[in-house]
């Protein structure tokens, strides 16, 4: 290490520590507990820079520049000592099949009294090639289901009295306002809605865009993206894991077109959008047409792996319960998803993924660090995951959570790492989850012995707690928990929220997300001691995360421990 880095790392900690007003001693000393080790924010920024780099061509699934970027992360779990669990090498084998769409592409053809109406992919309808089989069709009569849900704890069952038994349903996007929203975002999910209309019986569905999805993101901006290829993780049986046999792949249908499928039906679609901003669940009902949706796609393999490193505990009992570290690998490479306005411009068109998420595999590595380097082993083991296909729908995490090197019951809890956002020193972190198990105390205990504050998420209209990697865990029972820096800098004179927002508008997924001034190690420094407080104190307890009880998510997926 050369007397410059020495000198930087040491002005590094210095400025934290004024900023914090106080060292991580006196915070030691009021909790008495064992004292938070110090971050390397040079080694952080060594990994940020590596994986951000151009060389890496923004680390898309199953590209050289991923592979080189896992290859990194494995050379570095060697160095810490971390061990191996998956075979002989560091890596969990992914196999996955990508579709694009092949000759014909994906038709929809609409049969009624007067005649067939075609519409066209791209103007009138969204579809994805299918991974299930290279040629697919589904030709049927059509039943609206309104909203596609059936949750009968909340008084819902959107499929009462309608037989769909060999139909294709039409349903509308979104859930009804009087779902809760984290509640309402698993209902609403594709792969909710999907699993509950083949359980009826149900052949293929259509989906309807809303003035409310409108409003969110138009029609026109999704259809950029329609030659986008389509990813699953494949089972041993040549299954993708994500496929419902028997369903034809869904498909989005844009307002104008939709409304031809309730001409001279019980009502008109403008009648059922009316239903929906008064607050009404429309009520469904068959419809006077039947369609034929066909699609064709060419199918190519790939192997991308996850990347796993093994620090086992020392209690003889507690070290065969393991605490998994997860984060992300993978960005969306170079001008790697329909039209991008930098490749049309002539600029950088290279997804670099600083904060999205090399970021956060840079903080998973300091954190397994400051565990390998301690005298004091973790009583549980710990799992290292950098997680491939995250940027494709969670599909890495989603097989890693399916397919762990260990017994599934003997993960017991997971703690997420993505986009932490490191761009300001602050004063509080924000923890995904915190309300639905014990994590959530222990991440409010451990923000308060790094002298942070946990602060309540900030945009639950998002359901962050659904959209990260962390909810493969959840889907397979394990407690879990995600989280970003929070919106209270420590300078007066910087507005967090603004500054947040402002990423997410400039950088997020875009080129200039990159390895530069934005990234703030002070605040990687803070965000690594946080996390390694949340987990010391897991893989010491006497007793392992728990949900809630009555916890919606405990519930619901507690039978798959």
């Amino acid at each position: 290490m050369t007397i410059n880095r020495i000198a930087g790392r040491i002005a590094v900690a210095a400025t934290l520590s004024v900023l914090l007003g106080v060292g991580m001693g006196a915070c030691t000393r009021l909790s008495g507990q064992p004292p938070i080790p110090t971050a390397d924010s040079d080694k952080m920024r060594a990994d940020v820079e590596y994986l951000a780099a151009d060389t890496l061509a923004g680390r898309q699934t199953g590209s050289a520049g991923y592979r080189q970027a896992a290859q990194y992360v494995a050379d570095r779990f060697a160095a810490l000592g971390l061990q191996l669990i998956t075979g002989d090498d560091y890596f969990q084998s992914v196999p996955f099949r990508e579709a694009h769409w092949g000759d014909e592409r994906a038709t929809l053809v609409l049969h009624g009294r007067e005649g067939d109406i075609t519409f066209q992919l791209g103007e009138d309808f969204l579809a994805s090639p299918p991974t299930i089989s290279e040629d697919t069709v589904a030709s049927a009569g059509l039943v609206f289901v309104g909203y596609g849900i059936e949750a009968p704890d909340y008084g819902l069952d959107d499929y009462a009295g309608l037989d769909v038994q060999g139909k294709i349903v039409v349903m509308l996007d979104g859930r009804p306002a009087k779902l809760p929203s984290e509640v309402g975002a698993h209902y609403a999910s594709g792969r909710n809605k999907r699993d509950t209309a083949a359980r009826h019986g149900a052949v293929g569905s259509i989906t309807l865009n809303t003035p409310a999805r409108e409003a969110r993101r138009p029609f026109v901006r999704s259809v950029e993206h329609v030659n986008d290829p389509s990813f699953d993780w494949v089972r041993a049986d040549d299954i993708p894991g994500n496929a419902i046999p028997g369903l034809h792949p869904g498909l989005i249908l844009d307002m104008p077109a939709a409304k031809q499928l309730f001409m001279g039906a019980l009502r008109s679609l403008d009648t059922v959008y009316t239903e929906m901003e008064n607050g009404v669940v429309p009520k469904g009902f068959p419809l006077p047409y039947s369609a034929t949706v066909r699609s064709s796609a060419a199918h190519r393999k790939l192997i991308s792996p996850n990347v796993v490193g093994l620090l086992p505990g020392s209690d003889p009992v507690l070290k065969h319960e393991y605490v998994v570290f997860s984060a992300h690998l993978d960005h969306i490479g170079a001008a790697a998803h329909g039209w991008d306005a930098d490749a049309e411009s002539g600029h950088d068109t290279i997804h670099n993924g600083a904060q999205d998420n090399a970021a956060g595999i840079a903080v998973m590595l300091e954190v397994a660090r400051l565990f390998a380097e301690s005298a004091q082993a973790p009583r549980r083991s710990i799992l290292f995951v950098a997680v491939t296909a995250e940027e494709e729908g969670l599909l890495g995490s989603d097989y890693f959570a399916q397919h762990p090197p260990v017994a599934p019951r003997a993960m017991v809890a997971n703690i997420n790492l993505d986009m932490p956002m490191l761009l300001y020193p602050f004063q509080d972190v924000i923890a995904f989850g915190a309300e639905h198990s014990s994590l959530g105390k222990t991440a409010a205990r451990a923000a308060q012995r790094a002298n942070l504050k946990l602060s309540p998420d900030p945009m639950p209209e998002q359901v962050i707690f659904v959209r990260s990697d962390h909810y493969s865990f959840v889907r397979q029972g394990v407690p879990a928990i995600y989280l970003i820096t929070g919106r209270e800098a420590i300078d007066k004179k910087i507005n967090g929220t603004a500054a947040q927002i402002e990423f997410l508008q400039s950088r997020y997924h875009r080129p200039s997300d990159e390895a530069d001034e934005q990234v703030n190690y002070i605040a990687a420094q803070q965000f690594a001691e946080v996390n390694y407080a949340i987990a010391r104190e897991v893989t010491d307890a006497e007793q392992k995360p728990h949900w809630y009880r009555g916890d919606f998510f405990g519930d619901l997926f507690r039978k798959a421990q």
